[in-house]
């Protein structure tokens, strides 16, 4: 949909970079001009990203959760167009079988880590008027049964973009929530028949691919929703509008 080289000259930071929704976004946005720098865990990851996007994408090994690294790492980027945060993960459990240490763990990557990695990079963001895009779960506030920690995390960062989107007027932040994305990583937690039935669920019938979030990302970098600050953008095929479906079928307790 966007014209090419409408990022040219745009600086974009990816976190997850390395496979799935991370690797679809960085590859997007150097393909339309942006010199992007990916990070993520495993370097052999992000080299195969690099590999695929030539020129305009750099990497570095980091783990967000490690404070001090990936405050200094963000820092020294300097001035910033495009954050995209999409490292997170999860593991499907009943909330009965979800350790304090389970959930913390889960809480921490995608809520905690994700806010201080904000917080490093909004003076490179202040600097250039840049924008935001948190990657979040569809409708978090409704629950999710299998995803309780999750859930709770991801309804988190919807509120924390809200806030900072009041807090900080020159900085433009979004949270876009796909659908069921069926990535490598999703593959390995359910069944493809079980993926099959909550896609099957949506008023849509129908998975969000990668290649359509990483659209969406690359149009909210450009300023075409400049406009819109602080909204949960549901890119799902309406799962949202109805019940969750459930991740974890043998027990809900």
């Amino acid at each position: 949909m966007l014209p090419d080289g409408v990022l040219r000259g745009k600086t974009a930071l990816v976190s997850g970079a390395g496979s799935g929704i991370g690797r679809a976004v960085s590859l997007r946005l150097v393909e339309l001009g942006a010199s992007v720098v990916g990070v993520g865990r495993r370097a052999e990851r992000l080299a195969e990203t690099a590999s695929l996007a030539g020129e305009g994408f750099r990497y570095q090994a980091l783990d967000i959760r490690d404070r001090a690294a990936a405050g200094a790492f963000v820092a020294g980027l300097g001035g910033l167009d495009l954050l995209v945060n999409n490292a997170g993960g999860q593991f499907i459990a009943p909330a009965s079988a979800i350790s304090p240490r389970g959930f913390a763990a889960v809480a921490d990557l995608n809520l905690t880590a994700t806010a201080s990695m904000i917080q490093a990079a909004r003076e490179g963001l202040a600097e250039r008027g840049g924008r935001v895009v948190n990657l979040s779960l569809s409708a978090p506030e409704r629950g999710i049964p299998g995803l309780a920690h999750s859930a709770a995390a991801r309804a988190g960062i919807a509120a924390l973009t809200r806030t900072l989107a009041r807090q900080w007027p020159g900085i433009r932040l979004f949270c876009l929530a796909p659908g069921t994305v069926l990535t490598e990583g999703v593959g390995e937690e359910l069944p493809p028949e079980q993926l099959a039935r909550i896609v099957a669920k949506t008023p849509l019938g129908r998975d969000t691919s990668t290649a359509e979030v990483a659209e969406w990302v690359a149009a909210l970098g450009t300023g075409i929703a400049d406009a819109v600050s602080g909204s949960l953008i549901e890119l799902d095929g309406g799962s949202g509008l109805v019940a969750a479906a459930s991740l974890n079928e043998s027990e809900q307790a």
